[in-house]
């Protein structure tokens, strides 16, 4: 019996579920059973067999950019500049990517709000109220979307409703590493986008500023949900033939290079599922996968397309995923939060606790997310 549960100071409620198919394969069973232990759906939502099948896809239409924004490394924020999107340039290797780690500026995570959204969207004439029913930046549909396959990390965030649409906040849960050797591997993902986009990968191009970010704002359809996202990208590859700013858009990646069969498999159950949900959201057709040795050092860089990953996953792992499912829980969950935001003005924080697989939302009346987003819907 899996119970999940809404705590509210407005309203208390919780959804019991003890069925689960016996029709579908192991994998998918478990990833059902996450499902059903992770989701806060409504007392109505019923397991079905179809939500987890390719005949229960939901609809995701075609994204669309909207607008989009560049942030400089010092944090000037450039609404519909392009100034910071840089060129993918294929690297000459081998790379050390061990090189300027010393002068590493990381990440301030502290200037990332949603209403900033508000205001990239604006200047581009497009009315939030009328047409988005989420706004959120990527991070927290990739959160959601990998829930089923989460059994390890805790994540939060922040809803609320104005102007009848539901803007997610995101809410940081100290997920970056702090030891000596995870920040390392997290340099090496900044330094690889650093030599990705150099003419010369050996020249002293400046310390690597994690600060310095190019967004795109896309529309997309999840489910019956018009969501409005913000996905940072890493660069661009433009030949002519794109049709839409988010054809020539490029995903970078490095990992360890896997030595055998065994470790090929590990990646794919792993990793592919967080490339393809991180780059399928945001409409990037491509991921420049970089490999490196256990010295750091870059050794070769292959292209993965991104409607390929589920293939190629099933081919070295089998049913370990499913888009599906992913996509399926993304979208119920997104309807709960939306039905829990009812009220104008109230402010939820969404939680997910993988150590006894629930998902709760809590209202928080003390924060001023609410106030935040009004004031830049309103601003002119």
């Amino acid at each position: 019996m899996i119970r999940i549960l809404v705590k509210s100071k407005e309203k208390s409620e919780q959804a019991v579920f003890e069925t689960v198919p016996a029709t579908l394969s192991l994998s998918l069973w478990r990833g059902l059973v996450y499902i059903l232990k992770a989701l806060i759906f409504t007392t109505s939502c019923k397991a079905k067999p179809a939500l987890f099948s390719k005949e229960g896809e939901p609809s995701n239409g075609t994204p669309y950019e909207v607008a989009c924004y560049s942030r400089t490394a010092n944090g000037e924020l450039k609404l519909g500049s392009r100034a910071v999107l840089r060129t993918y340039l294929p690297p000459r290797t081998p790379v050390d990517l061990n090189t300027g780690f010393d002068t590493f500026v990381a990440k301030n995570d502290s200037v990332a709000h949603v209403e900033t959204l508000v205001d990239a969207v604006k200047s581009q004439n497009y009315d939030v109220s009328e047409k988005a029913d989420i706004v959120t930046y990527r991070n927290n549909l990739n959160k959601i979307a990998l829930t089923p396959y989460n059994d390890r990390d805790v994540w939060e965030l922040d809803a609320c409703r104005v102007s009848g649409t539901v803007f997610l906040d995101i809410r940081s849960t100290s997920e970056d590493p702090t030891d000596s050797r995870g920040r390392l591997f997290t340099y090496y993902g900044y330094k690889f986008e650093q030599v990705c986009c150099s003419a010369d990968p050996l020249a002293d191009d400046g310390p690597v500023d994690a600060n310095e970010e190019f967004c795109s704002m896309v529309h997309r359809q999840i489910g019956n949900h018009r969501v409005l996202l913000c996905a940072e990208i890493d660069c661009e590859h433009r030949d002519g033939r794109e049709t839409s700013p988010l054809d020539g858009y490029v995903e970078l990646k490095t990992s360890r290079e896997p030595k055998h069969r065994g470790q090929w498999r590990n990646m794919a159950r792993q990793k592919f599922l967080k490339f393809w949900v991180q780059s399928f959201l945001a409409g990037v057709p491509v991921i420049k996968h970089g490999f490196r040795n256990d010295d750091g050092v870059l050794l070769k860089v292959e292209t993965l397309k991104t409607r390929y990953i589920p293939a190629l996953a099933y081919d070295l792992c089998g049913e370990e995923w499913s888009t599906d499912v992913a996509l399926n829980f993304l979208s119920h969950c997104l309807a709960y939060i939306r039905k829990v935001c009812r009220n104008e003005g109230s402010v939820f924080r969404i939680k997910y606790d993988p150590t006894r697989r629930v998902v709760e939302a809590e209202h928080v009346p003390e924060t001023d997310l609410a106030g935040r987003i009004r004031i830049a819907l309103e601003r002119k």
